[in-house]
């Protein structure tokens, strides 16, 4: 706890806890002051701010309690950032999450314990004095970073961790949550990921002060001495994205995701989900868990700096301002994952199938998103996916569904399968309410068919050379609503010069200058009256009906055609 000895606040209006906590923790060698309820203690802090290392607070007490009192705490930026554990006799789930929503990150339940007293008391001021470090480097370190646009980096220990994570903070907008962030981000890397220090065995160590030791020797093993961590950074106008990848097998990282109320009782196990809330716009792990992606939205000042979430964005002062970033970021970042122009050439080289594709976003951004595969030499695989919604949400969800997409490929060539393990994987994934249509077929020039299974989609039309539209069937449970969903495989007939139609339902639902919609009959006129020489290019295809689209958009619009050799 450093050279002078950690100083606590103790807030509690029953003199016999006060008491008890207090000796413990001198004991222990803490100084500590005592207040009896709120008011009082929000009297001492004012007095003086920078005296305390914790406050240990009672959450029911007279006058002022301890949500009041917290509220305060977290309003003041004198005082913000002292670490507050939140005794209480009511560990009801709701009385924690409420809790920890209002910035009380770590728990005491009463009785107290002595053993969890001390470990939870010192890992707080241990967590708190690791930010105030990293804080303080911020203010050595030059600036250089500030003109990197991309950048690849390895360390291997805590301490070079340390190091990386400052030095890239310095070149980004709110520099100082962003250092902590990266640093929960890289000593999660190293413990977790390559030194495979789990959550028990890490209590372990901390109750017994052996935690940095264990680390030292782990590290100094051929395992540890061979792995190291991978950071990918890439600047985009209005955002910075970071790519942290260790070497180790993977967790299940989706039970730290956020701070649940049952562990906020234990030590430690905070790190992923406090950098989610102070420092990233978005945090998305591989299914592994051995890679992540952490992305930071905002202006290039601390103070119009932009830290949201899916589900809840935050209130900042420039918020439209920062909004109009969010959707120029993710639109960029969709498009990066759409098929390259060489990935089209090789269908084009392999099998003679010719794609091509009208991606279009919406003024209020969605989550539409397709792609494509080369199976081998006869067969292509060819996805189209919508999730419901529209905004940062949404369109993050494309990111999740490409990851999948390409986690799934040992499945590539049975359409049926692969849309129930998607469907598996979201159900997982997906907050509440949010799911997906999605169509997902194999070209098998070999069969002469297009075998695809669908999930509420727009149902696929299929132009024959000699004339005439094939209807097919989108039919399906929308994807993440519910384990266990099975996905029909269905057939359409291919021959040579025949073409594919794929379409969201943002090709049948937009509105036209005059009002009306394209619908499926629509859809299947312009397949008719599009001639033989448009009959490989999208856009071509689509003509008519862009040039009537209202725009701006109310929803994406993404169609994909494919012409048989």
């Amino acid at each position: 706890m450093g050279d002078a000895p950690a100083r606590a606040l103790v807030v509690d209006d029953e003199r016999m806890n006060r008491e008890i906590i207090v000796a413990n923790l001198r004991a222990a060698g803490f100084e500590t002051v005592m207040a009896e309820d709120g008011l009082q203690a929000w009297g001492i802090l004012q007095a003086h701010p920078g005296s305390f290392d914790v406050i240990l607070l009672d959450r029911r007490m007279p006058r002022m309690n301890g949500m009041e009192l917290l509220a305060r705490l977290k309003a003041d930026d004198k005082l913000a950032h002292i670490p507050v554990i939140m005794q209480t006799a009511y560990a009801e789930t709701e009385d924690v999450s409420e809790g920890i929503k209002a910035g009380a990150y770590y728990y005491l339940a009463k009785p107290l314990d002595r053993r969890l007293l001390l470990s939870v008391t010192e890992a707080a001021i241990a967590d708190h004095q690791r930010r105030q470090r990293l804080a303080d480097d911020l203010d050595k370190r030059t600036t250089a970073l500030l003109l990197l646009e991309q950048g690849r980096f390895r360390f291997r220990t805590l301490e070079e961790g340390h190091t990386l994570a400052v030095a890239l903070a310095r070149s980004c907008p709110q520099a100082r949550h962003l250092a902590a962030g990266l640093s929960e981000m890289f000593t999660n890397a190293v413990e977790h990921g390559n030194l495979g220090i789990d959550f028990d065995l890490k209590a372990e160590l901390v109750a017994a002060k052996r935690w940095r030791q264990e680390i030292e020797a782990r590290l100094d093993t051929p395992l540890g001495r061979s792995r190291s961590v991978e950071v990918m950074v890439d600047r985009h106008p209005d955002a910075i994205r970071f790519v942290i990848r260790d070497q180790g097998k993977g967790f299940d990282w989706r039970v730290y995701d956020d701070i649940s109320p049952e562990r906020a009782f234990a030590p430690h196990g905070r790190g992923i989900a406090l950098a989610r809330r102070l420092a990233f716009a978005s945090v998305e792990y591989n299914d592994m868990g051995n890679e992540v992606t952490c992305i930071v939205i905002g202006p290039d000042t601390e103070e119009t700096a932009c830290v949201v979430c899916a589900e809840a964005p935050a209130i900042t002062p420039d918020r439209p301002a920062a909004e109009a970033a969010e959707t120029r970021l993710a639109r960029s970042m969709q498009m990066e994952l759409l098929p390259t122009p060489q990935i089209l050439a090789e269908a084009a080289r392999r099998l003679g199938v010719r794609v091509s594709a009208h991606f279009e976003p919406s003024s209020s951004l969605g989550g539409d998103l397709w792609g494509m595969h080369v199976i081998d030499d006869n067969r292509l695989a060819l996805w189209l996916a919508d999730f419901s919604g529209h905004g940062l949400g949404a369109a993050l969800n494309t990111f999740r569904l490409h990851t999948l997409v390409a986690q799934c490929t040992p499945l590539a060539d049975i359409p049926g399968a692969f849309l129930a393990e998607i469907n598996r994987r979201l159900t997982g994934l997906l907050p509440q309410g949010q799911y997906a249509a999605m169509t997902y077929g194999v070209v098998d020039l070999v069969a002469d068919a297009f075998v695809y299974a669908a999930a509420a989609m727009p149902a696929p039309l299929l132009r024959h050379a000699g004339g005439g539209v094939e209807r097919g069937d989108g039919s399906g449970l929308p994807l993440g609503l519910t384990q266990g969903a099975a996905y029909v495989e269905r057939h359409m007939r291919l021959s040579a010069g025949g073409l594919l139609l794929l379409a969201s339902d943002g090709l049948t639902d937009n509105p036209m200058t005059d009002g009306s919609r394209l619908g499926g009959a629509g859809m299947e006129t312009l397949l008719t009256q599009a001639d033989q020489t448009t009959r490989d290019n999208a856009d071509s295809v689509l003509a008519p009906f862009l040039a009537r689209v209202k725009r701006p958009l109310r929803d994406d619009l993404t169609a994909l055609c494919a012409t048989i050799p």
